[in-house]
């Protein structure tokens, strides 16, 4: 399940979102996300939630592992929609005590944060919709072709590589603390857990140096050639026109309900 919800295998397969030129799709994204991050209302990031999520369930992506990358963002985004309401604003909509302590929920902070929540909803979606359509080599490779740095290439490249070596030897640590019962109890729990982190944080120390010392070894210099090889099709071009018509309707509903 991990390898599923982290690696790029959707990716892999062959469908009509997959076969969409990967700069077509990069562009797509990064306008998006940068017309949501203008907007001033939750409608267009909502429309490129649904929009995001539709297209990903066309291609029988397991609404589970969606929900399971969104996850994590949008706890961070619950939390802050909390603090909006209760930290933001002048209007009291709601009074409750908690724990001896007299909250009072504002009407400014509640709809602040409920565009920050949406913002986050749809740009993570754009993210995840790009993630799961489009093979890492293909980003890496498109990339290059839209002159990114070289280090910064090679350094995702290098990350995310060896994410899934080192996940390999938690899950490894994992299993061998839960055949010795290290997970029973609260305390014997976050021992292992504190012991998991620092295995894993030694392996990686580690495995980086060994990784440069065979890499030097054969004749690396710093610098990896990567080209673009793609060809853009008749396909492409209409994907193009697709993405050109949502994001001329998000900037229609930014100007609408400016």
């Amino acid at each position: 399940m991990l390898i599923e919800v982290f690696s790029d295998c959707f990716a892999q397969r062959k469908n009509y979102l997959t076969e969409v030129d990967t700069r077509a799709k990069m562009l797509f994204v990064a306008t998006a996300i940068s017309i949501i991050l203008l907007s001033q209302h939750a409608y267009a990031p909502l429309v490129i939630f649904f929009l995001s999520l539709v297209f990903l369930l066309s291609i029988r992506i397991p609404a589970k592992v969606v929900l399971i990358r969104l996850v994590t963002p949008l706890g961070l985004a619950g939390m802050v929609f909390l603090m909006q309401i209760f930290f933001y604003g002048v209007t009291p909509i709601v009074r409750f005590n908690l724990w001896g302590m007299h909250l009072i929920g504002y009407k400014e902070g509640l709809l602040s944060g409920s565009l920050i929540m949406a913002k986050v909803i749809g740009a993570t979606s754009l993210v995840v919709f790009l993630s799961m359509t489009t093979p890492v080599n293909k980003l890496f490779n498109a990339a290059r072709w839209f002159k990114l740095p070289n280090t910064w290439i090679e350094t995702a490249m290098f990350t995310y590589r060896y994410i899934f070596v080192l996940l390999e030897d938690v899950i490894i640590i994992r299993d061998a603390q839960k055949i010795r019962l290290g997970y029973k109890g609260v305390m014997r729990s976050l021992k292992s857990l504190g012991e998991l982190a620092g295995t894993a944080l030694i392996r990686a120390y580690d495995q980086s140096l060994s990784i440069y010392e065979a890499m030097v070894s054969r004749g690396y210099n710093e610098k990896m050639f990567i080209t673009y090889t793609g060809k853009f099709k008749c396909a492409d071009m209409l994907a193009s026109f697709i993405f050109v018509a949502i994001l001329t309707l998000l900037l229609a509903l930014n100007i609408y309900f400016k």
